[in-house]
């Protein structure tokens, strides 16, 4: 049974990377980064370091949605220089299913799922790998058993300090605040971490939300629609001008004070097969 890590391109999922190796052996474990070109530049700098850093081999994926609709999605197998903040395999899912928004977040499942899987599957054969996440000890929501699917939290009782701190005595880190992991402006992130975000990365929110708003997006009565993406059925523009007058460390000190970038945080990664936070 192949093991597989479903990277992430988080702190955590780094980790696991760290301990597979460590537990199994590198020529006994595969590593794979599904890319949405939706990342922060930095998660995209730290994953090529964790590369180098373990002597992973990552195996980077971007979906294939050249297919009609009916034959599903694809992936391509791209070089790890290639991945980047383009905003290309988000617009190539909302050019073929439109726009994902709350109560429909299909894109984990198109963007990385389905790639996941269809390259799993092409390279060891079905039911011959078992995939890897980087969920740990003390996100005991997201521990929800499934067929061929293993957590870091079963080989290791490392908590969320505990990855802090290793990665605090390391020569490089993540080196973002975890309202910036993910897809930066991810409908699954509260409102004031969107807002935090737009605050840091002012030409990237622009950049979303034209590729939102752009004629190459499927609009139709069987799509959602950017108008009502985020929560309470809205868009990221009129989102954001909720926070008019605040400026960006008021809306990060109210993050820090409500204690959102504490355990369970989903900003941290986003996991193939595990996608609740």
């Amino acid at each position: 049974m192949k093991k597989v890590v479903s990277f992430s391109g988080g702190r955590t999922s780094a980790y696991l990377c760290k301990v597979m190796i460590d537990k199994f052996g590198k020529d006994n474990v595969d590593f794979i980064f599904m890319d949405t070109g939706a990342e922060h530049p930095k998660t995209y700098e730290f994953i090529r370091k964790v590369n180098d850093e373990f002597g992973l081999n990552l195996v980077c994926l971007r979906g294939d949605f050249s297919r009609p609709l009916g034959g599903g999605v694809y992936y391509n197998i791209v070089d790890i220089s290639d991945i980047k903040q383009d905003l290309k395999p988000f617009q190539q899912m909302a050019g073929k299913y439109g726009i994902p928004y709350t109560g429909g977040m299909f894109c984990t499942d198109r963007m990385k799922l389905k790639p996941f899987k269809k390259y799993c599957d092409d390279v060891y054969g079905k039911k011959n790998y078992e995939t890897w996440l980087g969920i740990r000890a003390d996100e005991p929501k997201r521990l929800t058993p499934k067929p061929f699917i293993k957590y870091m939290a079963e080989i290791t009782d490392a908590e969320k300090q505990d990855v802090i701190n290793y990665w605090s005595k390391m020569p490089f880190d993540l080196g973002i605040d975890e309202w910036l992991g993910n897809c930066v402006f991810c409908p699954k992130k509260s409102n004031l971490k969107l807002a935090a975000a737009q605050r840091d990365e002012p030409k990237h929110y622009h950049d979303f939300i034209s590729l939102l708003a752009s004629d190459s997006v499927r609009v139709d009565d069987n799509t959602g629609h950017y108008s009502k993406m985020y929560r309470g059925k809205q868009s990221l523009q009129s989102l954001i001008a909720t926070f008019d007058g605040s400026t960006g460390e008021e809306i990060k000190s109210r993050i820090r004070g409500s204690k959102m970038i504490d355990t369970n945080s989903c900003s941290e990664s986003c996991e193939v097969f595990n996608q609740q936070g």
